[in-house]
């Protein structure tokens, strides 16, 4: 992974770390998960890298 910086609004930063608190991640996993959807959202052949093999939740409810 490579590190970079990127900016977001006050309510932006509320909500990420809101929902990382809820999932029990870091607000950098949240923010990646969030870029990877994104990517396959508008590209479907787009394959995003495996993941680690903890337990993942991608969705609140399920």
């Amino acid at each position: 992974m490579k590190r970079t910086n990127v900016y977001f609004t006050e309510k932006q930063l509320e909500r990420l770390h809101v929902q990382a608190e809820q999932e029990g991640v870091a607000m950098a996993e949240v923010i990646r998960r969030a870029v990877e959807v994104y990517l396959v959202w508008n590209d479907p052949t787009y394959a995003p890298p495996p993941h680690s093999k903890k337990k993942r939740r991608l969705h609140p409810h399920g």
